[in-house]
């Protein structure tokens, strides 16, 4: 029922007649300086490339990134995360309409697809770094281990502690992928990754492709204008591990990024938006300044706390259309709980 709810209300978002609507919204300029809106991708692609990797993580194809880059140009104003932090700083103000453009993970086809996108535009970007996994081929996302175990494995049931599932089927793996992505989720981050570990044996699958720049990489984009941000360093969700562990994670994050470029922004992106009042306490402690979850909205700046920012993230059945309602909404929004 929920499913084909979405599934009609994006279909909705899609109309010319919901265009129109929003271009009358956009004559009726509501935006505040000090409203930031974030969105953020994870890969850029075209899924048959890649089929060892889980392509649930495809934000968009090439094609569809370039539309939203230009519709992002055209309503909004695309800073970068030097001028956010100087504006929280107070050493600076943003513009109307700021958008800020980030990446997680430093997937190998930001490099191939997005960032020449962006390049061409002159927009800046911000990609978070998962730091233990470039030059590191043996590292791999869990999400595409599991992936690649449930539609590349070699046998027709998977069973776990947690359930049976049988495979016989596309829609059979998917909704084992789902239960089974769920279920890793829930668990504290050591018995999650032995659960994968087990299905992966299990299935005696093949091993996914190395998925992350290399610091070389890394390094040539930090030289053409790419800002690069920690995100962790082997990318377990904060909170599923102990407040050590996290500061652990973050603060050697930060370390390998100065180590590899020389100096790092206060900024941090959580892994898979994960955090809780701990986790921020923590931050706050080590000196960052920024940090983004995936919760959904528009910031105002003088007001959000800081260390727990709103993003849009795009997703695959994220038209140019909707992701410009989410910017028009959250404006709006903004403005009318503002007064």
């Amino acid at each position: 029922m929920l499913k084909k709810l979405r599934q009609t209300a994006i279909h909705a978002a899609n109309t010319p007649v919901f265009g129109s609507v929003l271009r009358t919204m956009e004559k009726v300029d509501v935006a505040r300086a000090g409203d930031l809106a974030v969105v953020t991708y994870h890969r850029v692609d075209h899924a048959d490339r890649t089929p060892l990797l889980y392509p649930g993580l495809i934000s968009a194809t090439p094609e569809r990134f370039a539309d939203q880059l230009d519709m992002l140009s055209s309503v909004g104003q695309v800073v970068s995360m030097q001028q956010v932090v100087a504006a929280c700083r107070g050493e600076a103000e943003l513009p109307r309409k700021a958008v800020l453009i980030t990446f997680d993970d430093a997937c190998r086809d930001f490099a191939e697809h997005a960032w020449p996108a962006l390049q061409a535009r002159r927009l800046p970007v911000t990609l978070f770094v998962p730091t233990a996994y470039p030059d590191q081929p043996q590292r791999q996302f869990w999400w595409d281990r599991l992936y690649v175990a449930i539609w590349h494995g070699r046998a027709a049931r998977i069973h776990t502690a947690y359930g049976q599932w049988t495979l016989d089927s596309d829609e059979q793996r998917r909704r084992a992928y789902r239960a089974l992505r769920d279920q890793v989720k829930q668990l504290p981050h050591e018995p999650a990754m032995q659960l994968v570990d087990e299905i992966v044996l299990q299935q005696q699958a093949p091993s996914p492709p190395a998925s992350v720049l290399g610091w070389d990489e890394l390094r040539e984009l930090a030289t053409q204008g790419v800002t690069l941000a920690p995100h962790t360093q082997t990318h377990p969700l904060l909170t599923q591990v102990s407040i050590d562990q996290a500061r652990a994670e973050v603060v050697g994050s930060r370390e390998d990024l100065q180590r590899e470029l020389g100096g790092v922004l206060p900024v941090f992106a959580y892994p898979g938006g994960q955090c809780n009042a701990a986790v921020k306490e923590m931050l706050a402690e080590e000196g960052f300044e920024l940090a983004f979850t995936v919760q959904r909205g528009i910031n105002r700046i003088s007001k959000t706390n800081r260390l727990a920012l709103n993003r849009i993230n795009v997703g695959q059945q994220t038209s140019v259309q909707i992701l410009r309602a989410q910017l028009s909404v959250g404006w709006w929004g903004k403005r009318v709980a503002a007064g």
